[in-house]
């Protein structure tokens, strides 16, 4: 073709067909992909934590298929954790066990550090159950932001349980109370509007979200985003 670079120009074809073929080469990248798990107290609830190690190994397992290099990150607010970038699939099974004997209990999230610690612009995954107020806008600044909201399908809609005593994960404080049809409406009330809020928060940066039940498919969930 005519202006074609001849060392593009693929011969043999040429030769076969006796039509002008040339190569087309694509360039393969190479991701920097951050895997972030958020260890918080609130994961103890029923199989939030089951379900976020899942998820962690599905999309870890993903990435190292994929050739990128990854890099396994565990945050809370007294602790994190940052694996050396890898592209061995031990590396994630390495993170997993990691993840399974961290102690959630009396545990919040802390972005901070995270912000800190990656210099280098990466494609970073959030993976935890956003319950409170957490802020990525300067995450989504410096890099592709993906979150994974993790929930447990009786937080969306709780039990009246009556009377018991209840013990924040948080911050460890444990009280009697009474959970009627009041207190379920106050407390559904509430969780929505913690919601709304991460919704917003989250469409207003241009940041692409899903969010997995413990009931659902985690696998079947990913594939579709």
């Amino acid at each position: 073709m005519l202006g074609e670079d001849a060392r593009k120009i693929d011969w043999k074809s040429t030769a076969k067909t006796g039509e002008p073929h040339v190569k087309i080469f694509f360039e393969e990248r190479e991701v920097n992909v951050v895997l972030c798990a958020m260890m918080s107290g609130s994961l103890l609830f029923r199989d939030k934590k089951a379900c976020l190690l899942e998820v962690c190994s599905l999309l870890g397992f993903s990435a190292l298929k994929m050739s990128n290099k990854l890099t396994p990150v565990m945050i809370s607010d007294d602790e994190t954790l940052f694996l050396q970038p890898s592209k061995k699939l031990q590396s994630i099974e390495h993170f997993i066990y990691k993840l399974d004997a961290v102690e959630l209990y009396k545990k919040n999230v802390d972005l901070q550090n995270l912000n800190l610690k990656i210099k280098q612009r990466s494609f970073v995954i959030l993976v935890g159950d956003f319950l409170g107020d957490i802020d990525v806008s300067l995450l989504a600044s410096r890099h592709e932001l993906f979150v994974v909201i993790v929930r447990e399908r009786f937080e969306e809609n709780p039990d009246i349980l009556g009377d018991g005593e209840f013990t924040d994960p948080d911050s460890g404080e444990s009280s009697e109370f009474y959970f009627g049809k009041s207190a379920r409406d106050a407390y559904a009330k509430k969780y929505r509007e913690n919601d709304q809020k991460l919704y917003k928060h989250l469409g207003a940066l241009g940041v692409s979200y899903v969010k997995i039940v413990t009931d659902e498919d985690a696998f079947v969930k990913l594939s579709n985003v």
